[in-house]
């Protein structure tokens, strides 16, 4: 009997989920990103786009280019990775959304020392289950766990997090961080919504 009762909370929680006003999902977003893979320091930039089209269904594409933080070692690096895909939301109300993306990804991969150059392309698909709740009208905190599957046992699950906040009526300033075993990179963006 003590397990039904959370379980009749939330079923009568669920409609209100579903049916209520939500955060923005249509926007474009540009960041500076700054971290560490595979033990190298990496920087450059990020460029999504999210565009609810129909009424809880998403377009989602992503463009991040990555570089050496610091070009004196002589090994130079250039990391791309391009994704576009689709997503829904699966209940939203005043205080939260949640909502989860499948995409198409790519990465582009150089990496060139003075006696050796390595070039390493490969595709796949990612997916992402992401929740933003609504601490204001302003700001917003974000959780998201990503997975990448590149095909031949290639995988990784990466969980991040993020801050919104909105300072004009259609711009906000971001804040993320995303970690797996090897990786983490924090970004500080602005995001434009329409």
């Amino acid at each position: 009997m003590k397990n039904i009762k959370p379980l009749l909370f939330a079923g009568l929680m669920a409609p209100g989920l579903a049916l209520a006003d939500a955060s923005d999902f249509s926007y474009i977003e540009a960041a500076y990103l700054q971290g560490d893979i595979n033990g190298v320091e990496v920087d450059g930039f990020d460029i999504k786009a999210s565009l609810e089209f129909v009424d809880r269904i998403l377009a989602v594409m992503s463009v991040t280019d990555l570089g050496l933080d610091d070009d004196t070692s002589g090994v130079q690096f250039d990391g791309g990775i391009q994704s576009i895909g689709l997503g829904y939301v699966f209940g939203r109300n005043d205080t939260a959304s949640v909502y989860g993306t499948a995409s198409y990804i790519e990465y582009d991969v150089q990496s060139r020392t003075r006696a050796f150059t390595f070039d390493s392309d490969s595709e796949g698909a990612q997916f992402e289950l992401g929740v933003r709740i609504n601490f204001s009208p302003e700001a917003e905190l974000f959780v998201a766990v990503t997975h990448t599957d590149l095909g031949q046992g290639d995988e990784e699950t990466t969980p991040g997090a993020g801050l919104v906040y909105q300072f004009l009526p259609a711009l906000a300033g971001t804040l993320t961080y995303t970690r797996n075993n090897d990786d983490d990179l924090m970004g500080l963006g602005l995001r434009l919504t329409f």
